[in-house]
């Protein structure tokens, strides 16, 4: 089908508009693709994205969107995201272990660390560590207190003064006593706790679970229904959306009673530190609430706020009655703090974490360097401090967009509070997913509507919009919003492939009409570029490499054979060579008798075309030596080849008559290039080229002798010739490098002699070279040279220049 005729947008009045409709009808079925392209396209975005709970045969595309988004991360810049200096981590690693003592080492040096963190200036402090059983270092010296007081109860003496020792030691060595002292002396503190699913609590009593049930009853945070009425019933379909997510827990463990005091939930608190990764393994997502309950009655359960909630609300020192947490039959709908800060998370209360960086983008210390005082006085004054473990074999290490198990879950912490603090979460609400629509349905009918109307050529541009489709959404990811790239670009290439497919197979009929005119005289590379582009066959000058061939004695052979025979003998051979030619991505410009002309660079225009003109050279010659046995074993004449090389500017393109024309090369390029090809009668060669071949692929493995400077007919600039002898690499194979290496040597002295006037001594040069090669032709020419000028000396302003007097 013919596309719109140009300039259609040009012209006015009631014709254009109806010629437009007409080549868009003509087209419709392009249209129809791009539009079930489209709703297909939204079918899977709602089933994938949108649903409640993702069509598992859809999954796979949930994953390419969490791949594409992890590359938006990686690719960020971090000064895009600068982390916020008011959160520092202190760090149990390997350093600590080292300084401190192996893990679990005494709660004394926590209690040490909160002191110099109050007297540095830090405002909360929070462990992403649960103190669920007393410290053990000093276990043993309870024991011998405990066997010491069974000893006094029996009537055994004991030493008062061993009595009074034990006792201050064993109250010296209290780590679980000095720890709790000291989060009173400091105040605002939050200890980690987790809550576990049905299937992790095998081993653990009832009774415990209870207990520990208990011990954070007194750090629930209020619950509000924005439809009292409804309250209850909403309540309990939040509860079964965490329950669908596989966010529903039915334990929890607890700090010991000695640490997370309930008499004063204004400074010491609790929060969980539980954070679900989504399918494939990656933290994306925070949850900041969650309903629990050890009753089976979930109207008795209540709301628990995790480790960073609690760490924001001691920040900015607000009592447990102003944090809650609002929902309604959806399920959440915003957590409160005060009337200082409003977060408004999805329905299970999860937050999509805007990662500042990769692993280390916050300060991190030492614990061992706190405990010693090995820090900067006023590095922690006025900052939130998260206690976490990273050190091997302790660490709680997490896969995040970044890639790799090697970022601390306390870095983790750290994303999710800066976030809270600075309204900095990745944001993927409604707006966004307008925004996706929106994209897919133009991706989808406009562009299936231009498709449809332009030339087949210009699809192209349909894939380019995936360029601007990659800025969008990266640009929309730097402020803070999540779009979906998965779905737009699929609709957009599959808009393209299928349209693209439809029209190329309905227009390949016209296209076997251009290869039926053109394939019997152009190249199936011309052919090819033709059928995509059909102005690279318009006349242009270019830089090309232009090849001439011809057969020597020619006129002998054809009146040894008969005409049947020398057809067979000209096919065979000119098949041969259009097929390196052809192998060698040349332009096989015509046929002149016996000759062959070629090129290469154009229609196309590329780097390196000399290198495959003398490749192909170097081919045919090889070619011809295979044809010379097989022909002699025949008993018929022996084949010789000349090929001239020459790298130039000519006219390239269509050229001719109204009734016929042809692709080919005119000007002197291609004219230097036909005498090259009759020097080698001259100089015994079977390949020569001049200086601009040379130079454009003398680094690219080949061999050359400089022949000569001379003046060709109809030329008065002198120009360089090369004889081409093989490439490198074969030379080198065979064995012949050495003796090929010597024979340009002495050649090169001889001419060196000869440019000198040194007639004798240039004539020894080149017989030496002949007494070795025999075949030398080139040497030959030189020694009969040699013997003309010492017979007849040039004039005294001769340049070395040899006139060639005929063509």
């Amino acid at each position: 089908m013919a596309a719109p005729s140009g300039g259609w947008w040009q012209r006015r009045g009631s014709f254009g508009l109806y010629e437009l409709l007409q080549s868009w009808w003509r087209h419709r079925v392009s249209f129809i693709i791009s539009l079930v392209t489209t709703l297909a396209a939204l079918t899977i975005y709602y089933f994938t994205f949108l649903g409640e709970r993702p069509t598992p045969i859809f999954v796979f595309l949930q994953r390419l969107e969490y791949d594409s988004l992890d590359t938006r991360f990686r690719y960020r810049p971090a000064k895009a995201t600068p982390a916020d200096p008011l959160i520092v981590i202190v760090d149990i690693d390997q350093h600590s272990q080292e300084v401190l003592g192996k893990w679990p080492f005494s709660r004394t040096h926590f209690a040490k660390m909160l002191d110099v963190l109050r007297e540095d200036g830090a405002k909360v402090a929070a462990f992403d560590i649960t103190f669920d059983k007393p410290d053990q270092t000093v276990e043993l010296t309870r024991k011998i207190w405990k066997d010491l007081e069974t000893r006094k109860k029996n009537g055994e003496p004991i030493d008062a003064k061993y009595e009074t020792w034990l006792q201050q030691l064993v109250a010296e060595n209290n780590a679980d006593a000095q720890f709790a002292k000291a989060i009173d002396r400091f105040g605002p503190v939050v200890l980690g706790s987790f809550f576990l699913k049905k299937e992790e609590l095998k081993g653990i009593d009832d009774s415990t679970l209870d207990q520990y049930a208990d011990l954070i009853d007194w750090y629930s945070i209020t619950r509000t229904a924005l439809n009292p009425a409804t309250g209850k019933q909403d309540f309990a379909e939040l509860v079964r959306k965490y329950d669908q997510e596989g966010n529903s827990f039915s334990a929890t463990v607890a700090n010991i009673p000695a640490l997370a005091n309930p008499d004063n939930p204004e400074k010491t608190s609790i929060g969980f530190f539980n954070i679900s990764a989504d399918q494939d393994g990656v933290l994306r997502r925070t949850m900041l609430v969650l309903p629990f309950g050890r009753s089976k009655d979930t109207s008795d359960w209540q709301m628990f706020s995790s480790l960073e909630v609690q760490a924001v609300r001691l920040y900015l020192g607000l009592p447990t009655t102003q944090l809650s947490v609002n929902f309604n039959q959806i399920g959440v709908v915003s957590l409160n703090f005060g009337d200082k800060l409003k977060i408004e998370p999805d329905y299970t209360g999860h937050m999509q974490i805007n990662y500042r960086g990769p692993r280390g983008s916050y300060t991190y210390k030492s614990i061992a360097d706190v405990v010693t005082r090995n820090f900067e006085p006023g590095t922690f004054k006025g900052k939130i401090v998260l206690v976490g473990a990273s050190a091997t074999g302790i660490g709680d290490l997490r896969t995040t967009p970044y890639g790799g198990i090697n970022y601390p879950g306390v870095e983790v912490h750290a994303n999710v509070i800066d976030n809270m603090l600075n309204h900095g979460f990745l944001v993927r609400g409604a707006k966004q997913v307008l925004w996706d629509v929106l994209a897919i349905l133009f991706l989808g009918i406009p562009l299936g509507i231009w498709m449809a109307l332009v030339q087949p050529r210009w699809m192209w541009f349909g894939a380019a919009l995936l360029i601007p489709l990659v800025a969008v959404d990266y640009g929309a990811f730097l402020r803070g919003w999540w779009l979906n790239f998965t779905i737009p670009a699929m609709t957009l290439t599959g808009n393209v492939l299928l349209v693209s497919l439809y029209r190329a197979l309905v227009e390949e009929k016209e296209k076997r009409k251009v290869r039926t005119a053109f394939g019997q005289y152009l190249s199936p590379e011309v052919i090819r570029r033709l059928l995509v582009n059909p102005r690279l066959v318009e006349p242009k000058k270019t830089d090309i490499t232009v090849m001439f061939s011809d057969i020597r004695g020619f006129t002998s052979i054809s009146e040894k054979l008969d005409a049947q025979e020398l057809a067979l003998f000209l096919n065979q051979y000119l098949s041969d060579m259009t097929r390196i030619v052809f192998s060698y991505h040349g332009t096989l410009d015509k046929y002149i008798g016996d000759a062959v002309m070629a090129f290469w660079g154009a229609p196309f225009e590329e780097e390196g075309h000399a290198a495959r003109g003398c490749n192909a050279a170097l081919e045919m010659m090889k070619r011809v030596r295979e044809l010379q046995k097989e022909w002699e074993a025949q008993g018929k004449p022996r084949l010789e080849i000349g090929i001239g090389l020459n790298t130039g500017v000519a006219s390239v393109g269509n050229m001719g008559s109204v009734l016929r024309y042809g692709y080919t090369a005119l000007g002197d390029a291609v004219n230097l290039s036909s005498r090259l090809e009759g020097l080698n009668k001259d100089y015994g060669t079977h390949i020569i080229v001049n200086e601009t071949t040379y130079q454009a692929a003398k680094d690219d493995g080949f061999v050359f002798r400089e022949l000569d400077l001379m003046r060709v007919k109809g030329k008065l600039q002198p120009v360089t010739i090369y004889q081409l002898m093989g490439r490198q690499e074969d030379v080198s194979a065979n064995g012949s490098a050495e003796m090929l290496r010597l024979q340009i040597e002495l050649f090169a002295r001889g001419r060196e002699l000869y440019r000198n006037r040194q007639w004798n001594a240039a004539q020894g040069a080149f017989q030496e070279i002949l007494d070795k090669w025999p075949k030398d032709g080139p040497a030959s020419v030189y020694v009969e040279r040699c013997q003309g000028y010492m017979a007849a000396e040039p004039p005294a302003n001769w340049d070395g220049v040899f006139v060639m007097t005929h063509k």
